[in-house]
């Protein structure tokens, strides 16, 4: 059974809890390929299978089971696997993940149509009460799904969180009508571009594809603030940082 491929093993560990049984939390987020935290990435050997309150807890090896309100309207199935929906999906992972995280999940969920910002809000309003649901209130008004990335998602949910004005995501850039680039995050009025350099930007081909771009957006007035992991492990640092720029660049009131 360990030796299954990770979509493999979840699909048969639903399979052998029984016909009502479903794939649900962070194991149902790994399934519908959702953006979760490094440390959660890797498929832990424990897949999280539901049945419907009332119901006996699935019991197997290597199995997570619980019993949990499960109206049929929160039960799809993927791949021939049944598994809670991707916005029932998001809300259950309101439980286990910080704000952020969360976010990065919810861009994922809009920007692929796999649900939308009312089946998001209709959720919250289902489960007033439950484990999560402060951190999925405050999530939802940060979630855009223009956003391409987790990085991009974290990077911006910190920016407003600290109180920045929202930035627009992925941006196209024009100059005297002639395409330029198209920047992670951006205050057009302040001409300022904030862009997330990931483990893809190393590459050589990459880098100089980078410096071209940065080099005209820089021709065409704009300040170009570039980030990395490290970034990220001091985030208020960063915010402040980002919050100089722009209020350097923005018209005095």
């Amino acid at each position: 059974m360990r030796r299954l491929p990770p979509d493999a093993y979840r699909a048969a560990a639903v399979l052998g809890a029984g016909p009502d049984a479903v794939l649900t939390d962070l194991s149902a987020a790994r399934h519908w390929r959702g953006p979760l935290p490094p440390w959660l990435t890797d498929e832990p050997g424990i897949v999280t299978v539901s049945r419907p309150a009332g119901g006996g807890r699935p019991e197997r090896r290597d199995t997570c089971g619980r019993r949990v309100l499960l109206p049929d309207e929160h039960v799809t199935t993927l791949n021939r696997v049944r598994i809670t929906t991707p916005a029932r999906t998001w809300l259950d992972c309101a439980a286990h993940l910080q704000l952020v995280h969360l976010a990065a999940l919810g861009d994922h969920i809009l920007r692929l149509d796999l649900a939308t910002d009312a089946d998001l809000r209709d959720l919250i309003a289902w489960a007033p009460r439950r484990r999560g649901i402060v951190t999925a209130r405050t999530a939802l008004p940060l979630l855009d799904p223009r956003s391409e990335s987790p990085r991009e998602s974290i990077v911006r949910v910190h920016l407003v969180r600290f109180g920045l004005p929202r930035p627009v995501c992925n941006l196209d850039v024009f100059h005297d009508g002639v395409w330029l680039a198209r920047v992670d995050l951006a205050w057009p009025q302040a001409l300022l571009a904030v862009e997330y350099d990931g483990m893809g930007h190393l590459d050589e081909g990459q880098r100089r594809r980078d410096a071209w771009r940065r080099n005209a957006l820089q021709r065409a007035g704009w300040l170009v603030i570039t980030l990395t992991a490290d970034d990220l492990r001091h985030p208020e640092l960063m915010c402040r940082r980002i919050a100089d720029a722009l209020a350097a660049r923005l018209p005095a009131r």
